[in-house]
């Protein structure tokens, strides 16, 4: 017999959002007993539904919500900022509990595995501005070399929902969003990760602050176990330093940076001269040279790794195998990617490079660049590459954002694209063996594509295409 939360036993629930989340979760809504009234404002999605025994209405409608006792919104609707979706604002003033299918999983898994008295799978969240895809699918990876029970979901692509819950000994990886964060109560995860923090989604959270009150509602509000935090910003900093003084003899941090020891740190993970060290209460407990293991460059990845790292030794597991464990990760398709090398050219898909921050460290990884850039530009986002100029042999601009970008590259040379296509093209064009394109746009893709991936897939199919033309150069 499947389990009911409490809070879902005989209730009326409205579900907003036709989506991945929203179809994971009318699977168990169902077998709760509950035929959810579900709305998409995408007439093509509600579409998708049409014949299969939903309940499809309009929430927008005032007069349907006087029976309704709770909402189950997915992440990409506007909770306060920039301004409430009018169908939360139709259940704030009926009082109709909003709620997500991240609380729905802590609460699945709390009451559950409390009322039976057992053990309850084990939950590692990763969040952050950069990096949460590959930390998350890291952690998978090192797991799954030791032979354990593991899944991933999340933001990453597979809602929480469609996990498989039943099996307490199974570790769950959880990448998690801040707009999945907002508003989801419950939160318990047995070890959160906290990357790093940068310019983005500031509309949505009211500003850089409101952002990182967000990502650190998951250190806050459940006190997790183990919190693994990167401090090699400010607000890191910060955060390890309001975890440390609380002094929780149940949840203990891990401090992790790519810029060497962390002072005043009971347990860290750091790289030091392309060493990662593990140090605790003092002692060196691990070194040994990353790159031995790690086949994905940058120092981002550096610190994707370290998180990684940590925590499989957060949960228990040998330094030696959780380092070994490493090895054969290739990365995640968009990130920093390695699409082909011709006639001496390296071409790299970062199509998931949609902010400032993360634009940064690509570039920073490569040298002689033909750098592809532009976009939808990001609100919030100030366009200052200055200090990698002497990386960037060219950069080659498309989409909405091109001028704007062009006005901030005084003293590199540039040509407005507008197409990836053109942008490509002339990219190789003009590039010597030993140069690399790069494909690293810190903007979003909407204005010329559906995704990042969509872009990034576009950019390789490009670069295929220049394979048969490549003798027509030589």
């Amino acid at each position: 017999m499947m389990f009911i939360p409490p809070s879902y036993k005989n209730k009326k629930v409205a579900l907003l959002g036709l989506g991945l989340t929203g179809g994971s979760l009318i699977k168990h809504l169902k077998s709760f007993g509950i035929d959810p009234i579900c709305w998409d404002d995408d007439e093509t999605k509600r579409n998708a539904f049409i014949g299969k025994g939903l309940l499809i209405e309009d929430l927008n409608s005032p007069n349907i919500w006087k029976d309704l006792d709770l909402l189950i919104i997915s992440p990409g609707i506007p909770f306060l900022y920039p301004e409430p979706h009018p169908v939360v604002t139709l259940a704030r003033q009926n009082a109709v509990h909003i709620t997500t299918d991240i609380e729905l999983f802590f609460e699945f898994l709390h009451q559950k595995y409390t009322d039976e008295g057992a053990l309850r799978p084990t939950v590692i969240c990763v969040t952050g501005s950069n990096g949460k895809s590959t930390t998350t699918a890291l952690i998978h990876h090192i797991l799954s070399g030791m032979s354990k029970d593991t899944e991933m979901g999340g933001n990453i692509g597979r809602p929480v929902m469609s996990l498989n819950l039943e099996n307490p000994r199974s570790i769950k990886v959880i990448e998690l969003s801040s707009y999945q964060i907002e508003i989801a109560g419950g939160l318990e995860p047995d070890v959160a990760i906290f990357l790093n923090l940068s310019s983005d989604h500031l509309l949505r959270h009211g500003g850089l602050g409101g952002y990182f009150l967000t990502k650190s509602k998951l250190f806050h509000q459940g006190k997790p176990k183990f919190s693994i935090v990167g401090v090699d910003e400010n607000e890191g900093k910060c955060l390890a330093a309001s975890l440390e003084v609380r002094k929780d003899p149940i949840s203990i941090v891990i401090q992790i940076s790519i810029t060497g020891p962390i002072l005043g740190a009971d347990w860290s993970v750091f790289i030091s001269n392309e060493f990662i060290v593990e140090v605790k209460s003092g002692e060196e407990i691990f070194k040994s040279v990353l790159q031995e293991v790690l086949q994905i460059p940058g120092d981002h990845n550096k610190q994707n790794a370290c998180a990684a790292y940590a925590a499989c030794r957060a949960l228990g597991f040998s330094p030696e195998n959780s380092f070994e464990q490493i090895r054969g990760f290739q990365g995640l398709p968009h990130r920093t990617a390695v699409v082909k090398k011709l006639d001496g050219i390296i071409f790299i898909n970062d199509s998931k490079a949609t902010n400032v921050d993360s634009v940064r460290k690509s570039l920073k990884t490569f040298d002689n660049i033909r750098w592809i850039a532009g976009g939808l530009k990001k609100d919030g986002d100030i366009i200052d590459f200055n200090a990698y100029f002497s990386r960037i042999k060219k950069a080659y601009l498309i989409g909405s954002a091109a001028t704007e970008f062009a006005s901030s590259l005084t003293g590199l040379e540039y040509e407005i694209c507008g197409e990836l296509e053109m942008a490509v093209r002339s990219a190789y064009e003009e590039a010597d063996a030993g140069d690399t394109v790069l494909l690293a746009p810190g903007c979003a893709s909407f204005d010329q594509f559906k995704n990042f991936e969509d872009r990034g897939n576009k950019f390789c199919k490009l670069v295929e295409n220049l394979k048969r033309k490549s003798l027509s150069k030589y």
